[in-house]
């Protein structure tokens, strides 16, 4: 009797932590944006700078350099990709995964000046 009884935990412990460790699919959404090559610096990429690092005790200029130059953001843009894509920046909150998209697509398509 023990010796069924251990089994019936093991088995309940055991399916417990399967169920706990398996990926929930149906509450992942795809987070995953897609790259436009055209991602316009006026348009998309200096108003996502604006609001989420050029601001007060990040890169307001006191404390970083503030990014609100398009040459200070091309000039930088290695170092801005590997902070956004590891998640180091912007530090107060994450990017949605379409502005992270927009600044990683728009590096990799060379930073135009658009």
């Amino acid at each position: 009797m023990k010796t069924k009884l251990s089994k019936i935990i093991f088995s309940l412990v055991f399916s417990i932590l399967i169920i706990a460790c398996s990926k929930n699919t149906a509450t992942n959404t795809n987070t995953t944006a897609t790259c436009n090559p055209n991602t316009s610096y006026i348009a998309t990429i200096l108003p996502l700078f604006n609001t989420s690092c050029n601001t007060n005790g990040c890169h307001d200029g006191n404390n970083a350099a503030a990014l609100n130059t398009y040459q200070v953001i091309h000039d930088n843009a290695t170092q801005i990709r590997a902070s956004v894509s590891t998640g180091r920046m912007p530090k107060d909150k994450p990017l949605s995964a379409t502005d992270k998209s927009a600044i990683l697509c728009w590096i990799d398509n060379g930073s135009k000046n658009n």
